[in-house]
């Protein structure tokens, strides 16, 4: 068997062991989403980096506050304090979701993977459904299904998940805001590209020395 047919082998084996499998597949949902168990977050390649009760501030900067969030794409989501599902979430790339929309109720937002992103030092973060008013006063006292506010106020915490909030404010302990954070996976069919490419380049080193010799 040549260099090139044992390499050919060893790629394929390698695509099995190191390309994410069916069952592992990343949970990348398009769109705000409600009712999501934590488990099929964690599962679907997220990890936690990011979580306080709704009555703990934020602070001033989404970026700051999400420091650990290391990947390039986040999930953030709300759920009643240590319930298994979570009430709401989105995700999408960190820096698309950082994006600054300014600091007014001026009807920007950043759309990305289906969801109007909205993010300001010393405003507002959070999420809400594409096509669907909001107030960015702030958050609303008059929020919408499937979207997430926070305060970026260095003493104020809140404010809303889905279209709650005066429980909220009077109860944030019982409320929990997470985020979640994980790096983009290659398909199967790249990591197969990548492991065939690096064998090809493998065996040519290997042909040179011989011819060397």
């Amino acid at each position: 068997m040549n260099s090139f047919a044992k390499v050919a082998i060893v790629a394929a084996s390698l695509v099995g062991v190191l390309a994410p499998s069916a069952e592992a597949a990343a949970f990348l949902p398009t769109g705000p989403k409600q009712d999501v168990s934590f488990s099929q977050v964690t599962l679907g390649g997220w990890s936690l980096c990011y979580s306080a009760t709704m009555n703990t501030p934020f602070g001033r900067s989404a970026a700051t506050a999400l420091s650990a969030c290391t990947g390039n794409r986040i999930l953030v989501a709300g759920r009643r304090t240590g319930n298994s599902n979570l009430l709401v979430l989105a995700q999408t790339l960190k820096a698309e979701a950082l994006t600054d929309t300014g600091a007014a109720d001026n009807g920007i937002f950043t759309e990305s993977n289906g969801t109007d992103w909205f993010n300001s030092d010393g405003w507002s973060f959070g999420f809400k459904p594409i096509d669907i008013g909001f107030t960015k006063q702030e958050c609303t006292v008059f929020p919408v299904e499937y979207s997430l506010c926070l305060h970026t106020v260095d003493t104020v915490g809140g404010f809303s998940i889905n279209a709650e909030w005066s429980d909220i404010i009077a109860n944030g302990r019982n409320y929990e805001k997470l985020v979640f954070s994980m790096n983009d996976v290659p398909e199967p069919s790249v990591w197969a590209m990548l492991i065939t490419g690096f064998g090809l380049v493998g065996a040519a080193a290997r042909r040179r020395r011989q011819a060397v010799a």
